[in-house]
């Protein structure tokens, strides 16, 4: 597979604003969105515009202080960086205002609980149909999370009224679920490579070899989960640029927000049986695992 731009063609980059809340650093934290931003800064089919963060696998504060530490490391410290929920709504405002600003050109790619988008839709109503597209890191609709504490994927189940709120705002959305986000893997082999790297790489290998560590002490009776850890948000970011990793397919998706052991659940009608509703998003189902394998590590041997 050629990886160069974006599936091999000649395109202009997409403009993207990247809403996150990164951990990649924090003790006992998820790496992967560290790995979606440096992927955000690595593929020349994206244009970084902005990256605005939320609460979730750490504290907003955390968050905006690590997002903006790594930027620096990745020699990108020109990248705006705005600090939104559960703090203010700075965040949601800058969305709204570039999104209208720059109407259709703008892709917004969420890999965070969602409350910075759905604050932004109700800020500006209009950001609806001024957005090209939202891609959101969320859900699981072929499968379970098989975590009866946390039944709907992480950043629906933190914030599942923000999510349902974007799920009916009319924005064109995509949606990458833990279904399939978790069948791309970084190897324990594939974390200690990223050290003959540059700098990201050296600290990433660190850090990823730490949480791979944490989840097997953490998690001794899941063996799909030992020896590596999933690339849930790298894989939302690579598809913007490279939307044939994944098959894509329309439904219609609501989320559970009220369930008393349900919160979070994400509900996609694939079937589309008896008259179903008409479909609000594409939910990618399938995912080409090696060429997304071969993208992210040309990435990854980019950086500095």
């Amino acid at each position: 597979m050629s990886t160069s731009g974006s599936g091999g063609r000649d395109r202009e980059p997409v403009r993207i604003v990247l809403d996150t809340d990164l951990a990649m650093g924090a003790p006992g934290s998820d790496v992967d969105d560290g790995f979606a931003l440096a992927l955000a800064v690595a593929d020349p089919g994206l244009r970084l515009e902005l990256v605005t963060t939320v609460g979730g696998n750490s504290d907003v504060a955390t968050s905006t202080r690590l997002t903006r530490e790594l930027l620096a490391l990745l020699g990108r410290e020109e990248v705006p960086v705005v600090q939104g929920a559960p703090a203010d709504d700075g965040a949601a405002r800058e969305i709204a205002r570039r999104v209208l600003a720059e109407s259709g050109r703008i892709t917004v790619v969420a890999i965070g609980p969602l409350t910075n988008i759905a604050r932004a839709l109700e800020l500006a109503p209009g950001v609806a149909d001024a957005v090209h597209e939202v891609v959101v890191m969320g859900g699981v609709y072929l499968e379970q999370t098989n975590v009866a504490a946390m039944p709907g994927e992480y950043n629906f189940w933190c914030d599942p009224d923000a999510a349902q709120a974007v799920l009916h705002s009319g924005a064109p959305l995509r949606l990458v679920g833990l279904d399939v986000t978790r069948r791309v893997r970084l190897s324990r082999r594939d974390a200690r490579a990223l050290a003959d790297g540059g700098r990201f790489g050296r600290l990433a290998a660190r850090h990823a070899e730490e949480w791979i560590d944490f989840q097997e002490s953490a998690k001794p009776g899941e063996r799909r989960e030992q020896g590596s850890c999933a690339l849930h948000d790298p894989l939302a970011v690579a598809v913007v640029g490279t939307p044939e990793l994944v098959t894509w397919r329309e439904a219609y998706v609501a989320v559970e927000a009220r369930g008393l052991v349900t919160r979070g659940v994400a509900v996609a009608d694939l079937l589309m049986w008896a008259d179903p509703p008409a479909p609000n998003c594409r939910i990618a189902t399938a995912v080409d695992a090696e060429a997304f394998r071969e993208l992210f590590a040309e990435r990854m041997a980019a950086l500095p």
